[in-house]
């Protein structure tokens, strides 16, 4: 060792120079790679923690600042949709509500000519109930029982309302016939609403 040193102290000022920078960039990439190297990705790590967590804490302090208020939408939603579950009957009451429809007919004093229910039309969480009804009497019969429909507690649309040649009855009062499609809805159970999800059409084998 005390020769290494008495060679370096023969060296010229140049090289002992160089020597120095040398030694000292040596001793700093022992340090940076050994040392500070790991230190700095740790503490890289427990920033990015500590900026996670200060996100998530501000994220929770929102929620529970506005959970009054969700709490209140919630409710209200609830509110509506119990209000338009009352307006969508399901399966076991649309035979009585197209039964209410054909005696409001009645009552109005119209004749029912036609009264058929068609095939529905499911949609997303409900089932359209069409019904092709064909009924004679005034006009002013068939205008008092479209609006007595219009009063059901049930959503129920009349459309393609077709009126017919006004013909005078044995007593002289004017009759028409009337047609027109009258839809109501239904409520469509979980199992009604998967098994009319569309299934995969099976490819035809081709006949040799």
């Amino acid at each position: 060792m005390g020769s290494f040193f008495e060679k370096i102290d023969e060296f010229s000022t140049a090289k002992k120079i160089v020597f120095v920078i040398l030694s000292l960039a040596f001793v700093f990439y022992i340090f940076w790679q050994y040392f500070y190297s790991n230190m700095a990705e740790e503490l890289t790590s427990l920033t990015d923690r500590r900026d996670n967590l200060n996100t998530k804490i501000i994220q929770e302090q929102r929620i529970a600042r506005n959970l009054s208020k969700l709490r209140k939408e919630v409710k209200k939603l609830q509110v509506q949709l119990n209000f338009v579950m009352q307006e969508l009957p399901d399966k076991k009451e649309i035979p009585r509500l197209l039964s209410s429809i054909s005696d409001l007919a009645r009552d109005a004093g119209l004749n029912v000519a036609l009264f058929r229910p068609n095939s529905e039309v499911n949609r997303d969480f409900y089932a359209e109930v069409p019904v092709s009804v064909t009924v004679a009497g005034s006009f002013h019969e068939v205008a008092s029982f479209f609006d007595d429909v219009g009063h059901l507690p049930r959503i129920v649309n009349i459309t393609n309302i077709s009126l017919g040649q006004p013909k005078k009855d044995k007593e002289g009062v004017m009759k028409l016939s009337t047609s027109c499609l009258i839809t109501t809805f239904r409520y469509l159970d979980e199992g009604e609403r998967l098994s009319s999800g569309k299934k995969p059409s099976k490819s035809k084998r081709r006949r040799r």
